[in-house]
């Protein structure tokens, strides 16, 4: 599901730039970016008719991603793109980079939001968000998240009341930061004929 929406993320784009059409890049990265997080228990899946229709990534600032000691991603992960102009650089240029600061250091950090195209408009993003929303609120942090579209940043003001709190420039991408309130404003209370929330707790189970 993420291979499919890689296209729409600015940074991602960015990232697999002429090479953006190869899905097996696309499930590649898909996979690097969320196989940490999964093992972590930090992704949370939204079902319809046992169907994936919505995925949300978190990240909370203590998550450990190396359980037992084990690294969440090693050099073996990145041979697919060792030959490959363009992406290796970009990955590169990644891995180099700082990561974007958080507004606070414990706020919990919303990675990636995404929706199948059919169920965009409904209450599936909603529904996810009620659910880091309630971490927030039982640990008393905010969340927030970097995002290169414009139109996020201002559903994120919208309908959650979150507040730009910076916008940097990245590699020709504009990159906005939004902040809700400590605790978040309670959300929009998602329909209950709606999908089912599946949260990935440290499951087998493919997600990509």
């Amino acid at each position: 599901m993420l291979a499919d929406t890689l296209h729409e993320i600015p940074l991602y784009s960015w990232l697999l730039g002429e090479c953006i059409a190869d899905l097996s890049l696309r499930r590649w990265l898909a996979e690097i970016l969320l196989r940490p997080l999964l093992d972590a228990g930090c992704v949370i899946g939204s079902r319809r008719d046992g169907r994936l229709v919505g995925m949300l990534v978190f990240q909370p600032h203590d998550t450990d991603l190396s359980p037992g000691g084990k690294p969440p991603l090693t050099p073996a992960d990145f041979a697919v793109v060792a030959t490959v102009p363009g992406v290796r650089e970009c990955v590169a240029e990644l891995l180099r980079s700082p990561q974007m600061a958080p507004p606070v250091n414990d706020a919990v950090n919303l990675r990636i939001g995404i929706v199948a195209a059919e169920e965009r408009g409904g209450r599936v993003l909603t529904a996810m968000m009620r659910e880091v929303e309630r971490f927030c609120t039982a640990a008393s942090r905010p969340y927030y998240a970097w995002t290169g579209s414009p139109r996020l940043r201002d559903w994120y003001a919208l309908a959650w009341g979150a507040a730009e709190f910076a916008a940097e420039d990245w590699n020709g991408i504009t990159m906005y930061g939004l902040v809700s309130e400590r605790p978040p404003r309670p959300g929009p209370v998602p329909d209950p004929r709606g999908p089912d929330l599946a949260a990935q707790r440290r499951s087998s189970s493919p997600i990509v």
